[in-house]
């Protein structure tokens, strides 16, 4: 069952059957948009500039300015990889792009006319001497994992044995970034993306690239080439500066959340689920065993996952 054919099925069985414990909603924007205030376009001098917007996401980041001329600035993630994958297909690089994480991934691949090898996120990392480049969503969405220790070593040890191998982490869930993608950003092993996207609420206005400075010019050339929309980059500048403590709000709301829906399945163990992470756990029931039980999930085969396993949200539609 893909996306919209779930979305669908979903709203359904919400109108046939409103005694169902709804665990399925995926939009965190409008889950929780409506807790906070609208963030309206900067009128700082500094806010229309790139550079600046640069240097802004930097410092909230904790991160040195010195890595200014190795950061690129779009107007999100989705925005960033497209560039990258242009890059990465003009190379004819093998790439490596999670197929059970994110399906807007494998789009934006394909769109580029990348050489894709679809890999299983859930079971660790793919065969990596098959690849030129691999993208990871760091921390793994919906699945609750991070990589490990020896992970990162051996994606390190793979970047390095290479000049030419592209190491990319999708870091948007996680305001700040994880301590393995700061490791492997801050020894030029990977390439690190972020936006204001889950931190802020704010899709598809400002993010960063930041590349090790083997791939600078390749990725500023490209970069160049991408829209820039001085409303969305005013925006993005209100939001690292007037609004700055916008992630901190935003993670304490779910973490609520995630305790309410921890607190239930822990209550009905017949569920086997996970602990909440982020705002996903995962279930070991399919999705027509949870509908059973009286339980509204989301199939993992939205995600690009197996038919026997369920996401439960923690969000409120």
């Amino acid at each position: 069952m893909n996306h919209e054919t779930f979305l669908a099925r979903r709203a359904e069985l919400r109108a046939a059957r409103p005694s169902l414990v709804d665990l399925a909603e995926l939009n965190v924007y409008r889950s929780l948009g409506r807790a906070f205030p609208s963030i309206v376009p900067s009128t700082h001098p500094e806010a229309p500039y790139r550079c600046h917007l640069a240097e802004r996401f930097l410092a909230h980041l904790d991160l040195p300015q010195a890595l200014k001329p190795r950061t690129q600035v779009s107007h999100g993630v989705r925005r960033s990889l497209r560039a990258l994958f242009g890059l990465l297909a003009r190379r004819n690089a093998r790439v490596g792009v999670p197929a059970d994480v994110y399906p807007v991934y494998l789009h934006l691949a394909a769109e580029a006319g990348a050489t894709i090898v679809p890999w299983e996120a859930r079971a660790g990392l793919p065969a990596l001497d098959a690849l030129d480049a691999l993208l990871i969503c760091e921390p793994l969405k919906p699945w609750g994992t991070a990589l490990a220790p020896h992970e990162a070593d051996a994606l390190r040890r793979w970047a390095r044995a290479d000049d030419r191998r592209m190491l990319i982490l999708d870091s948007v869930y996680a305001t700040p970034p994880t301590e393995v993608s700061r490791a492997l950003l801050e020894d030029e092993s990977a390439v690190f993306l972020t936006s204001l996207s889950k931190g802020w609420l704010v899709p598809d206005h400002a993010g960063i690239c930041i590349v090790p400075e083997r791939f600078r010019k390749q990725t500023r050339d490209v970069f160049a080439e991408l829209p820039k929309d001085e409303g969305r980059l005013r925006i993005g500048y209100a939001a690292l500066t007037e609004h700055a403590a916008r992630p901190q709000e935003v993670s304490a709301a779910l973490r609520e959340r995630a305790r309410r829906l921890d607190a239930l399945t822990s209550a009905r163990p017949e569920l086997k689920a996970s602990p909440c992470t982020g705002y996903f756990a995962t279930s070991s029931r399919s999705f027509h065993e949870l509908l059973e039980m009286g339980i509204l999930g989301v199939p993992a085969t939205v995600f690009g996952g197996p038919e026997d396993l369920s996401v439960l949200s923690s969000l409120e539609g």
